[in-house]
């Protein structure tokens, strides 16, 4: 997992060539302008949502896995809380959906929780379970909140 911000310090020679390509798309876009939905960075391998999604409470919240793609979310405006925990595979499913690459589970172990705020971007890996979009206080909030979907066999590429 990788939890840093936009503007911040980082040397994007640090990350994989896929991730350092989705930073500058997120650093030369307009993602406030964008209308909600797809964006093809390199058409299935590398693409954006983009959302504006509401937060809700950890109660009846799921944390999620994927098999096929890396999750490297960017919060623009707004926030929201998520939980993280290394997944083992051991977990017991909630919900699984293949054709949509996420499976939900029951609960994980040695969870610990981000606190995302606008700037802020977070790598989650197949092997990283996240709970994201819990509300930051005592109640929901809307922020607009990008979600590039990157393949993993990338990873192997510098």
């Amino acid at each position: 997992m990788i939890f840093s911000r936009l503007d911040g310090t980082d040397s994007l020679a640090a990350y994989p060539k896929a991730i350092q390509d989705v930073l500058r798309y997120l650093q030369t876009t307009d993602v406030l302008a964008l209308a909600p939905g797809r964006y093809d960075i390199d058409g299935d391998r590398i693409y954006l949502n983009v959302m504006d999604m509401t937060t809700h409470s950890f109660e009846g919240s799921h944390p999620e896995v994927h098999q096929r793609y890396i999750d490297l979310m960017y919060w623009p405006e707004g926030g929201e809380r998520i939980g993280v925990a290394p997944w083992r595979g051991t977990e017991p499913a909630f919900e699984t959906h293949p054709e949509n690459d996420i499976t939900l589970l029951e609960s994980v172990e040695q969870e610990s929780f981000l606190t995302a705020a606008a700037g802020c971007f977070a790598v989650f890996f197949p092997w990283d379970a996240h709970r994201p979009a819990l509300m930051l206080g005592d109640a929901p909030a809307t922020s607009r909140k990008c979600v590039a979907k990157i393949a993993v066999e990338l990873l192997n590429r510098l």
